[in-house]
This record gives structure tokens, C-alpha cells and sequence, in this order.
């Protein structure tokens, strides 16, 4: 092994285990400043608060993995559960099809845009970020639609083990169907290719157009099924419910060790970045840190996290 190979398996190797140094940095520092901080009930307020963003980073990943992003993946969230909140009374268990179904024709229509329209995924997401956005102010007339339907609350709140909401086990359900859908299948590793070199990949036999829809697809469905799980929890649907999740899945997600560039991580990782984004907020939280300064200190994360975990060997121009 020469001299470059050795520095550049350190630096990879830094890359994996900072996040976890990070994180233990964090609970050592909320722990110590608040004992609440490591409370059993503060526990399940983590778990309960960090399984929505995983389940939408598992979205994200799939896009950036592919060397893409989609940043309409917050208002997929809110869209999807407006629609199934104001259906709900009429549809019944049915909401739990039709969320996803919002989500699954959203992906659709940015793999589209972006396969057949050739626009870049950032355009084509922002854009239709607005759009969804749009469509949920105006078929929810901007005001919230609360839910009172029991069954449907519990979906996300009732408890099975101990103190431990069910959104939790829904998030550790979709995180396991991913991580096969990933690694187990042809598809999977058609992403992987995909991302880690379009051309090579298609000159391979790779149907990169359909492998860009069907991530899209396969992200806006992820997203319409967090939509209905969010409404559960909160126990109601508001038009700016998804948006907090954009910029810390796509940090969860990068933090985890997926790179921007795309081709190299993987679902498996997101675990990581979501508990040190959540850990963070919560944290922040319980000591009392006032809002915009929690917004400014995430920010500040997401900057860290990219540019710590970005290979730029495989960038000649950065523009």
C-alpha cells in the first residue's frame, strides 16, 4: 500500500467514525447541562421525535445515492397528509393506500421532469416543492385540519412495548424493507451504479432512465407514507408540517456517509445521522436553546457534515 492509498483509507475511516464521536460529544454535553436529558421518558421523546426523519431520509437516500436530490420531499410529506386528513372520514383505513399514492405520483412526476424533460434534479424538486406546497394551501385552505378519529392516532401513538410508541416500529420496518430493497434486489444495485457512474453504468446494460423514475417513484412513496404517519402522530395536518425535514434529512443522510456525488454509502448508514440530527434537537430542546439560535446551529451542522463528508476526488470543478 503507497502513501496516497494509506491517506486516503485514513481519511475514509475518519469520514465513518466522526459521526459517532460526534454524537457521544452531544450526550455527554445536553447530559451533563440537564439531567432530564437522559430520562427514560425523554428516551421515547427521542425515538418518537427521530422516527419521521429516518423514514424520510430513507427517501432522500435513495435519490442521492443515485447521484440526484429532491427537495420536494417535505412537501410531498405535507401533501400527502392533507389529502389523507381531509379524506379520512370518507375512506376510512383507505388513507393509508391513498398517502402513499400522492407520494408515488409526485416521484413520478419528478422523474419525468428530470429523465425525459432533461432539467436537473435541484430545479425540477425546488420547483416542485412549490407546487406541492401550493396544492396544500389551497385544498386545505391554510389552516390546519385536526384529526379525531382514534384508530388513526393510535396508528403512530398507541404503545406495544413498555413506553414506546408504535411510529417506532413503523420506522424500523421501513428502515429493514429499504436496506433489503437496497442490497437484496437488482434495482438496488442499479442505484448504486447509477451513481457511481452514468455512462459506465448504461454502456453495462443499465436502464438509467427507469432506475431514475423508479427511485424518484420509490422516493415520493416513502415520503406520502411519512405524510400519514406524521398526521398520526401530531394528531393533526398543517401546510408547513413537512418542511423542517428537508435540510435535516438530506443532513442525516450525508452525515450517515452517503455522498452528494452519489454511488458510494448506503440506507444502512442513515440510523447514524438521523440520532445525532435528533439527539441535536432534542438536546438543544431540553437545555432551553431558544429557536432561531437551534436553527442557526443546524444550519451550521449540515455545512460541517457535507464538507467533512464529500469526496473530492471524484470533483474536478466545484461551481
Amino acid at each position: 500500500m503507497n502513501y496516497l492509498e494509506f491517506n486516503k483509507n485514513k481519511l475514509i475511516s475518519l469520514r465513518t467514525i466522526a459521526p459517532l464521536f460526534f454524537l457521544i460529544i452531544l450526550l455527554i454535553i445536553f447530559g451533563s447541562l440537564n439531567p432530564r436529558f437522559v430520562s427514560s421518558t425523554n428516551f421515547s421523546t427521542l425515538l418518537r421525535q427521530s422516527s419521521i426523519l429516518l423514514i424520510i431520509s430513507l427517501a432522500s437516500n435513495f435519490v442521492i445515492l443515485m447521484g440526484s436530490i429532491d427537495l420536494s420531499v417535505g412537501a410531498t410529506v405535507t401533501l400527502a397528509g392533507v389529502v389523507a386528513a381531509l379524506l379520512l372520514g370518507k375512506v376510512g383505513m383507505f388513507v393509508l393506500i391513498i398517502g402513499p399514492l400522492v407520494g408515488l405520483l409526485v416521484g413520478l412526476l419528478n422523474g419525468f421532469i428530470c429523465v425525459i424533460g432533461k432539467i436537473p434534479s435541484f430545479l425540477t424538486t425546488l420547483g416542485t416543492m412549490s407546487i406541492l406546497t401550493g396544492v396544500s394551501l389551497i385544498i386545505s385552505k391554510g389552516t390546519p385540519i385536526p384529526i379525531r378519529t382514534s384508530w388513526f392516532i393510535d396508528l403512530a401513538n398507541a404503545r406495544i412495548l413498555g413506553n414506546i410508541a408504535n411510529i417506532f416500529f413503523w420506522a424500523m420496518f421501513m428502515y429493514f424493507i429499504c436496506i433489503f430493497i437496497q442490497f437484496k434486489t437488482r434495482f438496488g444495485r442499479y442505484i448504486f451504479a447509477v451513481g457511481g457512474n452514468e455512462l459506465v453504468a448504461s454502456l453495462s446494460g443499465v436502464p438509467v432512465k427507469w432506475v431514475k423514475i423508479m427511485t424518484f417513484m420509490l422516493a415520493g412513496l416513502i415520503s406520502g407514507l411519512a405524510g400519514v404517519l406524521l398526521t398520526s402522530r401530531i394528531g393533526s395536518a398543517s401546510t408547513q408540517m413537512g418542511e423542517p425535514f428537508v435540510m435535516e434529512s438530506i443532513a442525516a443522510v450525508v452525515m450517515g456517509g452517503t455522498a452528494l456525488t452519489g454511488g458510494t454509502g448506503g440506507i444502512h448508514r442513515n440510523i447514524l445521522g438521523v440520532i445525532v440530527i435528533a439527539v441535536l434537537s432534542n438536546g438543544m430542546d431540553v437545555i432551553g436553546v431558544h429557536p432561531y439560535i437551534q436553527t442557526l446551529i443546524k444550519g451550521m451542522v449540515i455545512i460541517l457534515s457535507v464538507a467533512f463528508s464529500m469526496d473530492r476526488s471524484r470533483i474536478v470543478i466545484v461551481k
